[in-house]
């Protein structure tokens, strides 16, 4: 009975941990989107073809349209650069 008892203690005395086990040390990288202002230079207004001076200006109803024209199409490409510049602060 003694050589079980004592067989069963030096089983679980095997079986305990030696010291304190040591640390797992892993490094982890956390990607965090971090919000900035967006300021795109789009530049100044611009003067355009169809301003009152201009079409004032014009001889001719023929001249005062080709303003129109003109002034329509800066406006056009005006909002392409302003439409380019939002996307790109999304």
């Amino acid at each position: 009975m003694i050589r079980i008892a004592i067989a069963c203690v030096l089983c679980l005395g095997a079986c305990a941990p030696r010291g304190k086990p040591e640390p797992i040390v892993r490094t982890v990288t956390v990607n965090v989107p971090v919000p900035v202002p967006c300021r795109p230079d789009i530049g100044p207004e611009p003067e355009y073809a169809d301003s009152p001076e201009a079409l004032a200006a014009a001889t001719d109803i023929f001249e005062a349209v080709r303003a129109r024209i003109a002034g329509r199409e800066q406006r056009q490409a005006r909002e392409t650069v302003l439409k380019a510049a939002l996307e790109g602060c999304r």
